[in-house]
């Protein structure tokens, strides 16, 4: 056989073992970049936690009043004189993969814990801090104060600590914390 036959078959041979080469690279890489990792629940991201918000919402629908779970989470609460709240997860829990928790509530405080926290949202009820409430369940609506309801992105911030995305309102009138949380 001469010198460019060989090559020729040689070539040939090679071929398929450079595809296969060029294959499990080509995967590999996907499989790497699936894999990249995501931002951790403290650096939660505006278009996620609005992902979030959108998702379908599940729960017992449980109306419950005691304390603890929401003072443990929310140290900002510990002078609460009464709650009332519901939770559950959010999306379909046929879908794997971590869960995304919710927490409405509607608390009262004394006069002293309420002073502190609405220190935190400057302006008077009624004015630009006056701010209307997002969609919470459905069954804490004979809870929620009248308002006008005040709110501040220093009040959120209060309240969105270890990987907890919340918003919160004031009610001057009743010495009432409104909130709505999202976390993982």
């Amino acid at each position: 056989m001469d010198t460019t036959a060989r090559m020729h078959d040689r070539r040939h041979r090679l071929a398929p073992r450079a595809t296969v080469v060029a294959t499990v690279v080509v995967v590999v890489a996907g499989l790497l970049a699936g894999c990249a990792s995501s931002p951790s629940p403290d650096r939660t991201t505006a278009a996620s936690a609005a992902a979030s918000d959108s998702a379908t919402r599940s729960g017992t629908g449980e109306i419950r009043h005691e304390l603890g779970p929401l003072t443990d989470r929310f140290p900002q609460l510990a002078t609460a004189l009464s709650a009332t709240w519901m939770s559950g997860t959010m999306g379909d829990e046929r879908v794997p993969g971590p869960s995304t928790y919710w927490i409405d509530a509607v608390v009262v405080l004394d006069e002293a814990g309420y002073a502190e926290l609405r220190a935190l949202a400057p302006g008077e009820a009624g004015s630009d801090a006056e701010a209307e409430l997002p969609d919470l369940d459905a069954g804490l609506d004979d809870a929620l104060p009248p308002g006008p309801l005040v709110r501040s992105s220093a009040l959120d911030d209060a309240f969105s600590q270890d990987g907890r995305s919340t918003q919160v309102f004031l009610d001057d009138a009743t010495s009432s914390v409104i909130l709505t949380s999202r976390f993982q």
